[in-house]
């Protein structure tokens, strides 16, 4: 595949579109899917990592990995040196991220969907929701969405975008080191955000996200269904320092495990 068009998302995140270098459709995937990207890097000829497909698979004309260094040996080395025209493997699907909560909304047996996403975990959320707005779902969808501050933001451009595309999007946005911040600065996060979204997001300063959080604004939470997409600490927790993860603080709260499914990423 060919790169044809690169997007800086924050200094250390990039998002890539990629087309067929042999002129042909993306191959299909479902949202929430992942590839595998082939990579020549210093220490490793040939290398690859898993990255969730950040577009929707409705624009088979071409396919966006968003990719974050997390200063492993991966993506430091592709961030610096990959640039458009350049070709790369990319082979996939993978993963079935997302797939159980979509075959029940064609069944009708599901109605609200909430997500819980820390740093570059939004990106299979980023796919879904596109393939929402494509498809014409009409199902509730709750984004809550953790960075540490607003300079880790990812997708702050389109963020407002997808809230216009679909009205049942609901977005808090949590940044855990910030504190005192102005209402024009609170909205200023999202890049060019109208007046009627503004009723659609909320923010949460200075700490983590809890369950009653997530409980005081989805009111049917216990029908939900829950996709948490982050780093291990996010979702599972660290026993070291006696902090529970979002898995632990939603069973705790009541959320039943068959309706929580998780994705994890490690050091890229």
């Amino acid at each position: 595949m060919s790169v044809v068009d690169i997007r800086e998302e924050t200094d250390e995140c990039k998002t890539y579109r990629f087309v067929s270098a042999l002129n042909q459709e993306i191959f299909p995937y479902k949202p929430g899917q992942d590839v595998k990207l082939y990579f020549d890097t210093p220490l490793k000829k040939n290398d690859f990592r898993l990255y969730s497909i950040a577009s929707s698979p409705t624009r088979r004309e071409y396919m966006e990995l968003t990719i974050k260094s997390e200063h492993g040996q991966f993506a430091p080395y592709f961030l610096a040196q990959a640039k458009v025209g350049d070709q790369y493997v990319v082979e996939g699907p993978y993963g079935r991220f997302l797939s159980k909560p979509l075959k029940m909304i064609e069944e009708k047996k599901l109605d609200t969907l909430v997500f819980l996403a820390a740093s570059s975990g939004i990106v299979p959320f980023r796919c879904f929701i596109e393939y929402a707005i494509d498809t014409g779902l009409d199902v509730d969808i709750w984004l809550f969405y953790v960075n540490r501050t607003r300079l880790d933001l990812i997708y702050r451009r389109l963020l407002a975008k997808l809230l216009e595309g679909y009205p049942k999007l609901r977005l808090l946005l949590n940044f855990t080191r910030e504190h005192e911040i102005s209402k024009p600065e609170l909205y200023e996060v999202v890049y060019d955000l109208k007046d009627e979204l503004k009723e659609r997001i909320d923010f949460l300063f200075a700490r983590r996200l809890e369950f009653n959080d997530i409980a005081s604004r989805v009111e049917n939470w216990k029908e939900a269904w829950y996709g948490i997409c982050g780093g291990a600490r996010f979702i599972a927790g660290d026993r070291q320092m006696g902090q529970d993860g979002m898995m632990q603080k939603l069973e705790k709260g009541g959320v039943e495990r068959s309706r929580i499914e998780i994705d994890s990423y490690g050091t890229k």
